[in-house]
């Protein structure tokens, strides 16, 4: 017995053997030592003289044989990666295209060489959800956008790659311009131990501020003035529901608009908070120096308290619960809604109504205050997107080579806005790519140097996007409706100019945590907003003001001490 069994281990060790030799042989004939890719091509690390493209110390497969070093070559050899992704409420693709199937496809394929192969997409408002199940049963695709709580758990995990070395190799000098040009902090929240995970989706906070958007061709004909302080907004809203605005002599139109998530980017109520100096969901520094969360303070309370009394008084919808941002958005176009807090680009999604009424008339104000003391915008950290890369992608190169691409051609000097930005219709095709970042204050920049080119009939100066501006701005002044939202959005009365107010006046509120989640946020955040919306919900629709202090010290217990503590930690190390 003993001797079959040494038998068996010999047979075993010399196939090893033969097996062993087997593999040399073809990594010598391969002429390399590296890796070989999926379609055949050398390892570009070869070709680089050996540069390390290393994935980290993951231990990841870094397959980018075909990977030119050129941050924005093509593939010689067409590579195929996987991702999944939301799409936006109010997308629209052209005839006969999808999100497979479009400008931004197409060029991905035509000039990079990579096929973006898509296992599902869904709504923005379900993705989350869904990636958590995908996150869990390790189902990934290459390349992903991730919260920043999903960021830590995968990292935890060990289920996406430290894109460091591959971020310095193949990031191109756009890329690492704009996310690095907040001073740092976006880069940094995606980093962890030193090592980059996560490829922030840079925004701008103060480009997430509201705006008070209203009717102003229903204040005239109610001669009502112009909104300057929070008396101001309950007597509109109260005139729009009681003053028959649209003039059918039916009680059908509501008073301030508003979605069953109460925060968000169209018919939010940040603003309205913001006006009783209150900051929902930011961290903010308290008297004593420390960060305190805003949600918690007294100050909601008095914003909560003054809600429910506009519901009651019925100057909101009595089914607000129950309404996303689209019914909202489908009730102003519509003619039934004329006053709502709102991001700048909120222009877009009132387009329609005013094709439908040329008579319909909007303008964006600065929040107005419930005191002397001006009303401050909250600005969220600007960082809530990070694309990460599954730790065993074959091409994980790849994902920053779209992001090269993506950011050259809407903010480079190849930049083609007329092909990626929007198309002749209006429609926003940026959102049809992949990975997606602007410059902090890109928007900003654009409105003041088109102001500048009208009021001089001289758009030699701008950019080929800001000249798109120019362009639809002078459409519209020139009698077409397509372009009234560029009017509003980027035109002198526009609601940039609102937002530069913001930001010459002082007239802000940032985040004061930009750091990455801490454990306690990842172990209950979900708890805590689901928490504080039920709470919100039932307080605005008629529950006991009362039970805010219920609300605050569930807060705390749930998880919201130990965060407090967390963040201040963090305060303390910075």
């Amino acid at each position: 017995m003993k001797r079959q069994q040494v038998m068996v281990i010999l047979l075993s060790f010399a196939l090893l053997l033969a097996l062993a030799a087997c593999s040399s042989g073809n990594n010598e004939n391969n002429g390399n030592t590296g890796n070989k890719g999926t379609n055949g091509n050398t390892s570009a690390n070869a070709g680089n003289g050996g540069s390390s493209a290393s994935t980290g110390d993951n231990g990841a497969a870094s397959d980018d044989a075909a990977a030119p070093a050129d941050p924005l070559g093509k593939y010689e050899t067409p590579i195929e990666v996987s991702a999944v992704r939301p799409i936006s409420e109010g997308t629209k693709f052209g005839e006969g295209e999808a999100i497979d199937n479009n400008v931004w496809s197409r060029a991905y394929a035509d000039q990079l060489g990579i096929k973006v192969n898509y296992l599902w997409t869904t709504p923005a408002a379900q993705y989350d959800q869904k990636l958590n199940i995908a996150i869990a049963s390790n189902d990934l695709p290459d390349i992903m956008p991730v919260n920043a709580a999903q960021l830590k758990r995968m990292v935890d995990d060990d289920q996406v790659l430290d894109l460091t070395d591959l971020y310095e190799k193949y990031g191109s000098e756009l890329t690492k311009k704009l996310l690095s040009e907040d001073g740092g902090n976006a880069l940094k929240s995606g980093t962890f131990n030193g090592k980059v995970y996560g490829l922030p989706k840079m925004n701008s906070g103060l480009g997430q501020t509201d705006v008070l958007w209203v009717r102003t061709d229903w204040l005239q004909k109610l001669g009502l003035s112009e909104p300057k302080t929070m008396d101001d907004v309950q007597k509109i809203a109260e005139a729009f529901v009681k003053g028959d605005p649209d003039g059918n002599r039916k009680a059908d139109t509501y008073g301030l608009g508003a979605t069953k998530d109460i925060f968000g980017f169209f018919g939010a109520l940040e603003g309205f908070f913001n006006g009783y100096h209150a900051y929902p969901n930011i961290w903010i520094k308290s008297d004593t120096g420390k960060l305190a969360y805003g949600s918690v303070q007294p100050q909601t309370k008095a914003a909560l308290q003054k809600l429910q009394e506009m519901y009651k008084n019925g100057l909101i919808d009595k089914e607000f619960g129950t309404k996303d941002a689209t019914k909202v958005k489908d009730a102003a176009n519509a003619g039934k809604l004329g006053l709502f807090y709102g991001y700048f680009w909120n222009a877009g999604w009132l387009l329609d109504g005013k094709k439908t009424n040329p008579a319909m008339e909007w303008k964006p104000f600065p929040l107005p205050s419930v005191d002397t003391e001006p009303a401050q915008a909250q600005v969220p950290f600007a960082i809530s997107t990070y694309y990460v890369v599954k730790k065993d992608a074959k091409n994980p190169e790849a994902a920053i080579k779209l992001l090269n691409f993506d950011l050259e051609k809407l903010w480079g000097k190849t930049a083609e806005p007329e092909v990626y930005n929007a198309d002749k219709n209006g429609n926003a095709v940026f959102e049809f790519a992949l990975l997606y970042g602007e410059a902090p204050r890109k928007n900003l920049d654009a409105h003041l140097n088109v102001v500048k080119a009208l009021d001089a009939k001289d758009p030699s100066s701008l950019n080929a996007e800001e000249k798109s501006y120019y362009d639809k701005i002078v459409s519209y002044r020139g009698g077409d409706n397509n372009f009234w939202d560029s009017e509003k959005m980027y035109g002198p009365e526009g609601s940039l100019a609102v937002i530069e107010g913001y930001a010459k006046d002082g007239a802000h509120r940032d985040d004061a945590f930009y750091g990455a989640p801490t454990q306690g946020m990842t172990d209950n955040n979900a708890t805590l907003s689901k928490l504080q919306l039920e709470a919100f919900t039932r307080m605005i629709m008629g529950g006991s003001i009362d039970e805010f202090e219920q609300f605050v010290s569930q807060w705390n217990s749930l998880g919201g001490n130990a965060i407090t503590d967390e963040v201040n930690a963090w305060q303390a190390s910075q």
